[in-house]
């Protein structure tokens, strides 16, 4: 029989499993091999019609899909139950919501599971099904996570976190990515963020001051065409657990269009490849002179060319166009 201390080291894995960053239940699993002598064991979650599987060691098979979904909750299940012949086998399933199932399995390749290891998981599903519900709602928040994440790639924007010296307590991937990617900024020992254009490192002090005081203040952070912009905002009216007060900021740097792929903007605005090509331009500031010596084109085609695009998406001008694709969702395009 598994002792106190096991069954408890056990049912730890499990919310581990489910609540650590990874998300890796192969601990989990290798703990109950452990502790049951098996040779391998299977988990499988079945939820919103997706199945995820997932095995430590030398996993048993497992009876269809169709028999699997017939098995009581938080019965142990052998081989003569399921009507499989082979090694021995333990299973037991339990339901976790309305739409979602978990199948928990053990199996030995030559001596017979004892007594203690059945009722060793009967005595564990409820913190299966729980576990289980837990690493689906983070399952569901990570792919969240991800889409917002893609969103403010998308938009060059991200946000971060300031001590008032002005070091960065926390940013998300897209303003690290920004930092990285900005010749002339960085962060120094202890996270500080380190312009290293003097004025700008001034700029940056006094909006953070000004943030501190309650004002929100805006600058750049780099002078060139594709300039990096900051808003330094008021500091967390209610900090998260565990934050010391801080202060907001959001960098962002304007997409090009003319780094969008050609066919993806082609097909969301409704023109061909070339018709989008300088539609891109010209969301970017280009002139039509400029935007047909990047091109290679004349100025006569370049000319003919923008009314087309003009006449298909219904803008009046440049301008128009401009204001089109800046508030359009071509940004968000594969």
């Amino acid at each position: 029989m598994a002792s106190p201390s096991e069954e408890t080291w056990l049912i730890r894995h499990l919310y581990r499993a489910a609540s650590a960053p990874a998300s890796d239940w192969m601990p989990a699993l290798a703990a109950l091999c452990d502790t049951t002598r098996a040779d391998g064991a299977v988990l499988l979650i079945e939820a919103a019609g997706a199945v995820h599987r997932l095995v430590a060691g030398d996993p048993p098979p497992l009876p269809p899909p169709e028999t699997l979904r017939r098995l009581r909750d938080e019965r142990i299940h052998g081989r003569g139950d399921l009507d499989m012949p082979g090694p021995p086998l333990r299973l037991i399933a339990v339901t976790v919501h309305a739409d979602s199932r978990a199948w928990l399995a053990i199996g030995q390749a030559q001596t017979e599971f004892r007594a203690a290891d059945g009722a060793l998981l009967a005595r564990v599903s409820p913190h299966l099904a729980q576990a289980v519900e837990l690493w689906l709602a983070r399952q569901a928040d990570q792919a969240a996570t991800r889409q917002t994440a893609l969103l403010s790639r998308a938009l060059g924007a991200g946000w971060l976190w300031l001590d008032p010296a002005l070091r960065v307590i926390e940013a998300d991937a897209t303003a690290q990515s920004l930092i990285d990617e900005t010749p002339g900024l960085r962060l120094a020992p202890g996270g500080r963020l380190d312009p290293a254009d003097t004025q700008v490192g001034r700029d940056l002090r006094r909006a953070l001051d000004q943030a501190i005081a309650g004002r929100a203040h805006c600058l750049t952070l780099t002078r060139d065409r594709a300039a990096l912009q900051m808003i330094v905002l008021p500091g967390l009216t209610a900090p998260a657990p565990g934050l010391r007060p801080v202060v907001r900021a959001v960098l962002r740097r304007a997409p090009r269009a003319s780094a969008m792929d050609p066919g993806a903007l082609a097909a969301v605005l409704g023109l061909s490849r070339s018709e989008a090509r300088l539609a891109a331009l010209i969301c970017d500031g280009a002139t039509l002179a400029e935007a047909a010596e990047t091109l290679g084109w004349t100025l006569e085609t370049t000319r003919s060319c923008s009314k087309r695009v003009f006449a298909q998406t219904g803008a009046r001008g440049q301008p128009d166009l401009v204001r089109l694709m800046q508030t359009g969702t071509a940004w968000f395009a594969p």
